[in-house]
């Protein structure tokens, strides 16, 4: 044999022992199937490969109606009942079985009389004909997307005939359209095609799959549908690699082990085809695991938020950088993509569940038995929010700003956890800075709200929320936590972490959230169960919380929420995202689809990443205009000795502050810095004009007055004559 031969030889032999091993369909949703619309219960064994379907119609699938996709178009109310025959050779030659079916919106699979796959939204193995699904699924196929994938055993398959029986389920008879499309897949170690070629549109499930980004891969046993609630257990690897891209399958290098996993979503999971999840790590033996995940503190609870509505795919990692970057605490996050049972399921964000934690939200531990004296004073986390089955809740003393009710629910410790006096004690504290805020003199350093609070936690929340316009913003994904109280001081209520910005940041098509003008906690929506309370209108009427808040917003602009700064951070997610975000579109294809609440749809990645960064500028810039300058003393009435009044923002001090004055007439003030060991360590000299002006402190003259962190004092002096002092900390 010469050498040219040889290499032929070789050549057609490498193609014919590659070839042997490969992927089939034994039963595609476009053959002839026997079926019966569901108005009312079938024969009891329909299902099974003995029953006689004779008397069934037959017609080619799939079937449905509403998409525009389907060969068969019937009206179904409530099921659709299909039956195929096929024939097996040699079931020795098969070595994995796959369904790949598109549904809308529910659906039961059978084989040879055994249940093998139903939908997630499905919770008995032989649903009545009018069972109604937990929530509704919307069919991917006709708009170019993925059928949902199931793993099952080859051990359901026969020899000779099989029968696949499937029960499609409408969530309603109203409902405007329905979908059923069937397809088995067989990988057959045999040359040659036994049964007949894959359609176009089919993955690989065997072919390596790279990203830039982790991969998380879920597996839950026999392919069970992940529930609502209560979590199951299911095995999670992760690949990581430090360097070179991450493969799968391949090594899971970050994580590899058991989960509880149940799907999450107030509402997203009753709208969207891509679920969130609910995560905790665990031991073998069902333990939680404390454990980190790409490179995460230490925890065993988790997040994977899919975002599906947001086609920036960012929306929630932006807000909560800018939060984290403000100084407060907001859930880290890491992009990735995810497999669920050997199904690719597209960009994620896993991401840190809110709760209290040493490296979350480091409030201390409230036991049960902590119920009198500093022991009941923390810490403690509520929320105002959605109510879940069985959470409980106290309702404000004051209604929201259109006048609904303001639901306040526990959330550490939990319904099941905290007792009476707590509940107690964490209503009346939250109450009394409400009392405060809503009475006349609510701008009071001492009578007023000041004391309960944490005012720059405040402004920090609602300069995230406003930035974003996130219309679920104050009135619903809103937690506030206290820590316990210290041996000398008590501990404010602290707003925050932020959470949940699918719709912040022009995402959303109601409540004028698309405006990149107006303030977002103003909205009055009495038509709406969740309505804004009135803290933050009255906040802002009081000059020591405004202009602290102009002063952090100017702050901010300058650094961390500068324009150039801003596009950068985009810039730098999209650029992991560049392969990925294709992979997530080609598998829900809606860059040019309207996914309720849209206002803006692109058509293309790119047109999403344009629209979400003008929003944003247009929206900084509005702000501008609206915190661009301070407000003077609350009133007159409050000024001190000789008709002065003053005020220090922002104080605590970083690098800058300014004094807000009004004074009755014209005069010569001045002021005098002293330590806490009342040495002096600046003096400066002002002439007045009578009314309200601001006297500006750069970073020369803070490191000379202030030169260490701490405490220090204002002595003030008004043509003379002593009056009065006040307290200034330098960060």
């Amino acid at each position: 044999m010469n050498k040219i031969t040889s290499i032929l030889f070789l050549s057609m032999l490498g193609t014919l022992l590659s070839a042997q091993v490969h992927w089939e369909t034994i039963v595609k949703a476009d053959q002839q199937w026997n079926y019966l619309i569901g108005n009312s219960e079938p024969e009891a064994d329909w299902y099974t490969g003995e029953f006689d379907d004779s008397s069934w119609s037959t017609a080619k699938g799939s079937f449905g109606f509403g998409d525009g996709d389907d060969s068969t178009i019937l009206t179904i109310n409530y099921s659709l009942y299909i039956r195929h025959s096929f024939s097996i050779a040699d079931v020795s030659l098969i070595d994995s079985l796959i369904l790949d079916i598109d549904y809308d919106d529910a659906y039961v699979l059978y084989l040879n009389g055994t249940m093998v796959s139903r939908s997630y939204n499905v919770v008995t193995n032989y649903p009545p004909y009018n069972y109604t699904p937990t929530i509704d699924q919307e069919a991917l196929m006709y708009m170019g997307g993925q059928p949902s994938r199931v793993a099952i055993p080859k051990s359901h398959l026969l020899d000779g005939v099989n029968v696949v029986a499937v029960q499609g389920i409408n969530v309603n008879p109203s409902s405007s359209d329905f979908s059923l499309a069937p397809f088995l897949q067989v990988k057959v170690d045999a040359a040659g095609i036994i049964y007949e070629e894959v359609p176009d549109w089919f993955v690989d499930p065997d072919a390596v799959f790279e990203s830039n980004l982790p991969i998380i891969v879920i597996e839950t046993t026999n392919g069970q549908a992940i529930p609502d609630d209560p979590k199951i257990t299911a095995h999670m690897g992760i690949v990581d690699n430090e360097t070179g891209m991450n493969e799968y399958p391949g090594s899971y290098n970050d994580y590899d082990g058991k989960i509880g996993i149940e799907r999450r979503g107030a509402s997203s999971q009753h709208v969207y085809p891509k679920i969130g999840y609910g995560l905790e790590t665990r031991l073998e033996n069902g333990e939680n695991n404390n454990i980190s995940l790409l490179g995460m503190p230490v925890e065993n609870d988790w997040v994977l938020h899919g975002p599906y509505s947001d086609k920036s795919l960012i929306r929630n990692v932006l807000a909560y950088k800018f939060s984290r970057e403000m100084g407060q605490y907001a859930p880290r996050t890491r992009l990735c993509e995810l497999f669920i049972n050997d199904v690719y399921t597209g960009v994620y964000v896993l991401m840190e569940k809110i709760k209290r934690d040493t490296f979350r939200l480091d409030i201390g531990k409230l036991e049960p038995h902590e119920i009198s004296g500093r022991d009941v004073t923390g810490g403690y986390i509520v929320k105002l929010d959605k109510q879940n089955e069985g959470e409980e809740f106290w309702v404000s003393p004051y209604p929201a700003i259109d006048g609904n009710e303001i639901r306040v629910l526990y959330h550490y410790p939990k319904t099941e956890d905290i007792v009476a006096q707590q509940k107690a004690y964490i209503e009346d504290f939250v109450s009394d800075f409400e009392h405060a805020l809503a009475g006349d003199r609510f701008y009071d350093p001492v009578l007023g709200y000041k004391p309960y609070i944490d005012m720059q936690s405040f402004i920090d929340f609602f300069l995230v929320n406003e930035l974003a316009k996130n219309v679920d913003g104050y009135r619903i994904s809103t937690f506030l936590h206290k820590e316990k109280d210290k041996s000398d001081r008590v501990s404010p209520l602290k707003a925050g972490p932020v959470w949940d910005f699918n719709f912040g940041f022009g995402n959303a098509d109601y409540y004028n959230a698309s405006l990149s003008s107006g303030w977002q906690c103003e909205l009055q929506i009495p038509e709406d169960y969740w309505s804004n309370p009135f803290w933050w209108i009255k906040l802002r009427q009081d000059p020591d919380f405004y202009n602290q808040l102009v002063s952090s917003w100017k702050e901010y602009r300058t650094g961390i929420l500068k324009d150039i700064r801003v596009d950068r951070v985009i810039d730098s997610l999209t650029t992991l995202l560049t392969d990925a975000q294709q992979r997530n579109f080609n598998t829900f294809p809606v860059l040019n689809q309207y996914v309720w609440a849209n206002n803006y749809v692109g058509g293309s990645y790119e047109n999403e990443i344009a629209y979400l960064k003008n929003w944003i500028f247009d929206r900084m810039e509005w702000m501008d205009g609206e915190l661009d300058g301070f407000k003077y003393p609350y009133s007159v009435e409050t000024a001190g000795l000789d008709g002065l009044d003053l005020q220090i923002y922002p104080n605590p001090v970083d690098h800058e502050f300014s004094l807000a004055l009004y004074v009755n007439q014209g005069s010569e003030l001045q002021l005098e810095f002293i330590n806490t060991l009342a040495q002096s360590m600046y003096r400066a000299d002002f002439d007045l004009t009578p009314g309200t002006q601001t006297l500006y402190f750069g970073a020369g003259i803070v490191k000379q007055a202030m030169p260490r962190s701490g405490i220090y004092f204002i002595n003030l002096y008004l043509d003379g004559k002593f009056a009065g002092v006040r307290k200034i900390v330098k960060q």
